[in-house]
């Protein structure tokens, strides 16, 4: 189910934004596809290219939660500027709104306790990024020499049962295997043959049992270093997951704050919001606030 809802979100974001995005997240970690297989390879669920996008798109889409929470944050907070500059909190208990001005208080109080939560948040993301990246690189780059070794090897195997298969061929059969083939959620024997299989659509040799048995052989390392590849991504992605569901909590809390600030304002008898100034306090404020919600 959350596998699921992670796809529907990375659909969502290639649709809204494309795959520029997407293919310039794969060459950080050197991977360049082929642009007649990108689209299969980045939308297709099964793929290990789709997999490997999921956590830094996640944290792209946390970093825009983020900020629209950090907006309505800051509009809040111009909000209370506004309202204590104008010295109507110097007024005596006395004075009509005293109970207003009472409740304004108190939740300008747990504004500040609620900026100080979301800050910390904010500092977990980037610190969330920048770990995931190290990690990230480090395993792809492991999978890349694994990569590479397993298409040398399938080339000598194919070359000495006489078939005349260019290497570049094969990396075109890999890599067509690697976008329709689950092996990131199951590496089970089955997956592994028909990763041959789907390899062997683009090769198009004749393959016996015993040959199938020594290319998987070859792709052995291969094979290894995906699962550790989709190790590293579930673990990231569990915290990812949880900074998500946080980010939006705290976008709806500042927005709730802004309506129940904006009600208590309009109680008091003297103190009026300027609409102008309100107007271009507001601008930050025309986004899309149902990204990320799925």
């Amino acid at each position: 189910m959350e596998d699921k809802q992670i796809d529907e979100e990375l659909s969502q974001w290639f649709s809204t934004y494309g795959m520029i995005t997407a293919e310039r997240i794969l060459g950080t970690y050197q991977i360049n596809i082929p642009q007649t297989e990108l689209l299969e390879a980045i939308k297709n669920p099964f793929s290990f290219y789709h997999w490997i996008l999921k956590v830094p798109l996640k944290h792209v889409m946390n970093g825009i939660v983020l900020q629209q929470a950090n907006d309505y944050h800051v509009y809040v907070q111009k909000l209370f500027i506004d309202y204590l500059l104008s010295g109507e909190t110097a007024k005596g208990e006395e004075a009509q709104g005293a109970l207003t001005r009472e409740s304004l208080e108190n939740e300008r109080k747990e504004l500040v306790t609620l900026g100080d939560e979301f800050h910390h948040k904010q500092l977990a993301h980037d610190s969330l990024i920048a770990s995931s990246q190290s990690v990230l690189r480090k395993i792809t780059k492991e999978w890349s020499g694994a990569l590479e070794t397993g298409i040398k090897m399938a080339s000598n195997t194919l070359t000495n049962s006489n078939f005349d298969v260019k290497k570049s061929l094969i990396r075109r059969g890999v890599t067509h295997a690697l976008i329709h083939c689950d092996l990131m959620r199951s590496d089970s024997i089955d997956n592994k043959y028909l990763f041959i299989e789907k390899t062997n659509e683009i090769v198009k040799a004749v393959l016996t049992q015993e040959l199938r048995e020594k290319l998987l052989q070859n792709l052995s390392d291969l094979f290894n270093s995906i699962i550790n590849v989709s190790s590293a991504i579930r673990e990231f992605l569990e915290r990812v997951n949880e900074i998500s569901e946080q980010a939006r909590s705290y976008r709806s809390q500042f927005f709730d704050t802004i309506i129940r600030v904006n009600e208590l304002i309009k109680l008091l008898p003297e103190y009026k919001i300027d609409p102008v100034q309100d107007m271009i306090n507001r601008e930050p404020l025309h986004f899309d606030k149902t990204i990320g919600e799925v």
